[in-house]
């Protein structure tokens, strides 16, 4: 192989390797961002979260929000199975599968938002987007709280933590982009 050629692939595979980092350093900056806005957002959680979709790697603060908030609807799907699961079991009294009901309407509820304001994300429209974000970010909070006024908090805690994050990350990028 002549000079020529290796310097060539040399040069490309630095190039390659710098835009990786810049990448890197893209989901490192939004969630430094995010994390300074809201102290509840942990910067970890916010980094392991966005690079677990392999397009953040390349994404911009326009695709860090969508993706956020795909992880927000795939999130809240999983949580209304758990939820759905736990309505169903037999050892659930009666009062707490009540309770859990109103927590499968507000999961509902964050499906719908988070995925209407990918759509708003997509088309531009950010006061739209945020506004549907706050929805999907307050309802898990709103579960948690029916759930600890009666002791029951600790049945999905963590998804309520969890879902409420990455709706603020979203909606923290998409403020950022107004």
């Amino acid at each position: 192989m002549d000079t020529s050629k290796v310097l060539l692939i040399l040069i490309s595979l630095a190039i390659l390797l710098q835009s990786l980092e810049l990448a890197d350093a893209s989901v490192k900056d939004e969630c430094k961002i995010v994390a300074a806005a809201d102290p509840n957002v942990d910067y970890n959680f916010c980094v392991t979260s966005l690079q677990a979709d392999p397009r953040s790697g390349s994404a911009d603060a326009k695709e860090l929000a969508i993706i956020a908030a795909n992880l927000t609807v795939a999130n809240a799907t999983s949580t209304l199975s758990k939820i759905e699961k736990l309505v169903g079991d037999s050892k659930i009294d009666s009062e707490t599968k009540g309770l859990l009901n109103q927590c499968l309407s507000f999961y509902k509820d964050v499906v719908t938002a988070a995925s209407g304001a990918i759509k708003a994300i997509s088309s531009g429209s950010m006061g739209d987007a945020k506004k549907q974000l706050t929805e999907a970010s307050d309802n898990p909070q709103d579960c948690d709280n029916l759930l600890f006024e009666a002791g029951k908090n600790y049945l999905l805690t963590k998804e309520d933590n969890d879902c409420t994050n990455l709706a603020s990350i979203a909606q923290h990028i998409v403020a950022k982009l107004q």
